[in-house]
């Protein structure tokens, strides 16, 4: 009977910048350390951790401003 061994590797998820491959802009994908920093020193993905701490942020930006526009048309009429 054959043996499975558990792949312990850890793998870094990466969303993509701009093509490359078989992926496209947006697409998320999980790549070996070594990989992962290739990729984001040729400015071709980013860690989606850092996407994900950015926003954040912008989220609750846009939030307002999508509350105060709606209110402005309620306003209105």
């Amino acid at each position: 009977m054959a043996t499975t061994q558990k792949d312990s590797r850890k793998l870094t998820s990466m969303t993509f910048k701009r093509p490359w491959h078989r992926y496209t802009k947006g697409d998320r994908a999980g790549f070996e350390p070594e990989r992962a920093k290739q990729l984001e020193e040729r400015k071709i993905a980013v860690p989606t951790a850092s996407l994900k701490k950015d926003a954040g942020g912008e989220t609750k930006a846009s939030n307002s401003n999508s509350n105060s526009k709606s209110e402005s048309a309620a306003d209105k009429a």
